[in-house]
């Protein structure tokens, strides 16, 4: 390349180098991480072999996670944007990228009152806990947030549209039910991203979230959250012959965050090297004496120099009908799992145990097998039918940490899942089977940037 080339190049480029140095000095940062890992697993089902599977354990995720979190800041600190991509589970949905969320920001009145706005997900109310560590969804639209008050956050959200769950990569996803002829029958098709333009939501149909969370130093925390029934999930979005929306008044808001729904949580913040967190969640209050669930989750840990011990606990109520509107009896579930853990140097040996009364592994999922740190799902089953499932699960694992960004975690998940029910986990040589016994041994990996 020839002088002329170079200078021309060179002055070519100055004013992206300028305009890059001049991002940077008004606070443009990245940062992220990727997980991924494999896993090894088997049971004593006669009909299934062992087989391996590609798995991010401390993700969640199947296949992988990887996200790339972005964020500006102005010079005057009064203003910003924050964007994510991430690719995970089900890029079938998706494509390998997809943004759980984009969205700008701006402070007044001295950083007390904040507008948020586009594809919105915020973690101020977000709990704290091991189980539930959510809140009630935002999504595409707006957040005003206040702090009138030190340690006070309030904020009021309304949205359009959902992002889905992480097991559809966080996408916006719009699923059309649409009738086949004026007057015909009503099919559903297959998820796809929405076109902006349709999504046009009633008043009453939009999701409203109110929140409001007051730390006091070395104290407490107490927070809720409160969103109203909606149909911003666009899981069941009804399309007539010509492509109108239509209502429909026996809508069951089953979508994505859909329902009306309660949160509290409370953080004692007041002991040193303890952790204690209470949350209780009440999802579907529209309906709530007929299907209405219930879920408390407590988390406890303690530090003691290099050993740190702790239990995680959620319980799980059931408000159901029958047809006639009758109250029917429900099993509750009950999930306890201790844990023990012990630093030497960068390695970190630990121990699980979980007995759930009223749930099952993942691992017995005929369609979706997990070993994931929450591996448990509860089933609402009735007292008295003979039906009710339980799990006890051991699972002791080594961290080794690279570095404060890096580990590698080796452990083996064992889970003992029984039912009463005859042929519960029935196979070619038992059709009364009603345990399985599944083992996972797995590799997982986790690099932060």
């Amino acid at each position: 390349m020839n002088s002329k080339k170079i200078i021309a190049l060179t002055a070519a480029l100055l004013p992206v180098i300028f305009a890059t140095g001049n991002l940077w000095a008004q606070e443009l940062k990245f940062d992220g991480y990727l997980n991924s890992g494999i896993g090894v697993v088997a049971n004593d089902n006669k009909d299934n072999d062992p087989y391996i599977k590609a798995f991010g354990t401390d993700s969640e995720s199947n296949g992988f996670r990887f996200r790339l979190n972005g964020s500006y800041t102005n010079e005057a600190k009064n203003a910003g944007v924050k964007f994510r991509l991430q690719g995970q589970r089900r890029i079938d949905q998706s494509g390998y990228l997809s943004m759980p969320y984009l969205y700008g920001w701006m402070n007044f009145l001295e950083n007390k009152i904040t507008l948020t706005g586009g594809l919105v997900d915020d973690g101020t109310w977000t709990s704290a806990d091991w189980w539930w560590n959510d809140d009630a969804g935002e999504g595409l639209g707006l957040l005003l947030k206040a702090e009138p008050i030190k340690g006070l956050n309030l904020g009021v959200g309304a949205y359009t549209i959902s992002q889905q769950s992480g097991g559809s990569n966080n996408a916006l996803l719009f699923t059309p039910i649409t009738e086949d002829t004026p007057g015909g029958a009503w099919t559903a098709k297959n998820p796809r991203l929405p076109n902006f333009g349709e999504l046009m939501l009633n008043a009453e149909d939009v999701k409203y979230t109110f929140n409001a969370a007051y730390t006091m130093p070395d104290a407490f925390r107490l927070g809720f959250i409160f969103r109203t029934k909606n149909r911003a999930g666009w899981a069941s979005g009804r399309l007539d012959a010509t492509g109108a929306r239509v209502s429909n008044d026996d809508y069951t808001y089953a979508g994505r965050e859909e329902s009306m729904f309660l949160q509290t949580e409370l953080r004692i913040l007041a002991v040193k090297n303890l952790t204690a967190v209470v949350v209780g969640t009440f999802d579907k209050l529209e309906k709530f004496d007929k299907r209405g669930n219930i879920m408390f989750s407590e988390t406890f840990s303690y530090k003691m120099d290099n050993l740190n011990v702790g239990l995680n606990a959620v319980q799980f109520l059931y408000n159901r009908t029958n047809t006639t509107d009758d109250k029917i009896d429900m099993n509750p579930g009950l999930l306890f799992n201790p844990w023990v853990s012990y630093t030497i140097d960068k390695i970190i040996p630990r121990l699980d145990l979980v007995y759930f009364m009223g749930g099952q592994s993942k691992m017995a999922s005929k369609t979706n097998p997990q070993w994931e740190r929450r591996g448990f799902a509860n089933l609402a089953k009735e007292k008295g039918a003979n039906d009710d499932y339980s799990v006890f699960s051991v699972r002791p694992s080594v961290k080794i940490n690279l570095d404060s960004k890096t580990f590698l975690e080796i452990g083996d998940m064992i889970n003992y899942d029984m039912a009463k029910k005859d042929g519960a986990y029935k196979d070619s040589s038992s059709t009364t089977k009603k345990s399985l016994l599944t083992n996972v041994f797995y590799v997982d990996m986790k690099f932060s940037f």
